[in-house]
């Protein structure tokens, strides 16, 4: 579109064109219908009334001709077609720099030029050499590297043209600032790295679970069960009742040692005190296992809930919770930690690990634990802060949902 010329709809004329010749239609109707009512009212009436009829005839039929002769120039269109005022106006409310510039100087600069180039009107068409040498090497959408007029640069697309600027020859720019694109593309980068690194830890540790745990079943389940059957077979063929007796119990105390090996290992995966006590309870067992016999200083405040919580939320919250206690007894070289379990204010339960340990760099890399946290607080709805510094502790904070359960 050239500057100051607002292209007109291809339906405007046509339509434009129907109205006038109804417009026309409509007072040729009104003519004839007067003078066939003065035709008739002159055959029906008297002199003096065909007088003042006439009169008021000619009067009306001036009226209708003039109005319909009227030189179509005279017509005022209702819809004006848009000047160079209504193309500043759009263009000084674009984000996007629109600049107009002639053989010698800036015709045509918006406020987006200003802020984002610092070109104005009036100045010299040097101050575009960066720009025109852009447009040659791609002249159409080129991605180029601006400086804003403050310092610093920024990633832009770039796309130009001729144009004709009030009667004058001139090239038109357009300008748009990819800085938050870039940034987003590069947060969104990083974060695809951080999922793919997640995932391949995540099947490394799972692989190491199921080895770990198959080689409990093998060495200690297995041997166990084998040492009963031995003894079993020991006793069925002894004669001495009091070998039979030590044999049988030998047996009892094997069967009883296994027991504890598989209470043991399913605790592991997963607690039973979350499915038959709630939250609240895994959570005080889980600190005291963990903590029974370290020096760091355990200080818990678990409190009740006033709802117990779904499922994923039950198991997101002690997951969490459990990570960010091992987190602080393995890495953090804390003396003191804090566990604290409450409803929240604002609806939900509140979680919060506070460690007084050596912390860490929130912007540098982040260990595989910080983003599972993250992610299972996501996946049950909640959100997840964690607050930390070098030598300034670390604290987790948590907030989940907590809807009642279905009776």
């Amino acid at each position: 579109m050239e500057a100051g010329k607002a292209p007109i709809p291809p339906a405007s004329v046509p339509v434009r064109r129907l109205q006038r010749q109804h417009r026309v239609l409509l007072r040729v109707c009104g003519l004839v219908l007067a003078m066939a009512f003065l035709f008739m009212r002159l055959v029906a009436g008297s002199a003096s009334e065909n007088v003042m009829f006439i009169a008021v005839a000619l009067t009306v039929g001036g009226i209708l001709i003039g109005w319909l002769c009227r030189p179509s120039g005279m017509r005022q269109d209702p819809t004006p077609p848009a000047g160079p005022s209504s193309f500043r106006q759009i263009s000084d409310n674009l984000p996007d720099a629109v600049i107009i510039a002639g053989a010698d100087q800036v015709l045509y600069a918006n406020a987006s030029a200003g802020r984002m180039l610092g070109i104005r009107n009036g100045m010299p068409a040097t101050a575009l050499s960066e720009l025109r040498a852009a447009r040659t090497q791609q002249p159409s959408l080129a991605r180029l590297l601006l400086h804003h007029p403050c310092g610093g640069a920024f990633q832009a697309s770039l796309s130009a043209g001729p144009v004709v600027h009030e009667g004058q020859a001139a090239e038109r720019f357009v300008i748009r600032d990819l800085s938050e694109l870039e940034q987003g593309r590069a947060a969104l980068a990083a974060s695809n790295a951080e999922l793919q690194a997640m995932a391949g830890r995540l099947f490394s540790l799972q692989e190491d679970e199921r080895r770990s745990i198959s080689r409990d079943l093998h060495d200690d389940i297995g041997q166990a069960i084998t040492a009963m059957k031995l003894a079993a077979f020991a006793a069925r063929e002894e004669e001495l009742a009091e070998r039979r007796r030590e044999d049988i119990d030998q047996i009892i105390e094997l069967a009883d040692s296994t027991v504890i090996r598989l209470r043991n290992l399913s605790m592991l995966l997963r607690p039973p005190q979350l499915d038959a006590l709630g939250l609240e309870a895994a959570l005080r067992w889980q600190a005291g296992m963990l903590f029974r016999s370290t020096p760091v200083e355990l200080l818990l405040d678990v409190r009740t809930l006033s709802q117990r919580p779904g499922n994923e939320v039950e198991q997101a919250c002690f997951r969490i919770a459990q990570e960010g206690l091992t987190n602080a007894l393995r890495h953090a070289r804390a003396s003191q930690v804090s566990l604290l379990l409450q409803d929240a204010p604002e609806g939900g339960l509140h979680l919060r690990v506070i460690d007084d340990g050596e912390g860490f760099d929130p912007n540098g890399p982040r260990g595989l634990g910080m983003i599972v946290m993250r992610e299972r607080a996501q996946s049950a709805g909640g959100r997840l802060r964690i607050e930390t510094a070098p030598g300034e502790g670390t604290c987790i904070d948590l907030h989940l949902p907590c809807p009642a359960l279905p009776h």
